[in-house]
């Protein structure tokens, strides 16, 4: 009985977890060729390919981290936490 609870409780917490990783659902035109960042990792960000299909998440380059401000990789000695966004639209 505890472990089945345990078990029920891991699963929904994966769920809500990768659930909120500030991926867009690029629903909207304005998301399409645009990239957001990634709220678990800042080696990683998210980009908007296709109209209606969730964006894809993307690695920076060896040794960088995204800056959703300049929405580019930069160097990780450069690299500032900024509070996280999210796209218009979520996944």
């Amino acid at each position: 009985m505890k472990f089945a609870l345990c078990f029920a409780l891991a699963v929904a917490l994966v769920v809500s977890v990768s659930a909120d990783a500030g991926q867009s659902a690029c629903q909207d035109l304005v998301e399409i060729g645009q990239t957001y960042q990634h709220h678990f990792d800042p080696a990683k960000y998210w980009y908007c390919e296709t109209l209606g299909e969730p964006a894809v998440e993307k690695d920076c380059p060896e040794g960088m981290a995204y800056m959703h401000l300049l929405k580019e990789c930069i160097p990780w000695a450069s690299y500032q936490w900024k509070p996280l966004e999210n796209p218009p639209t979520l996944a």
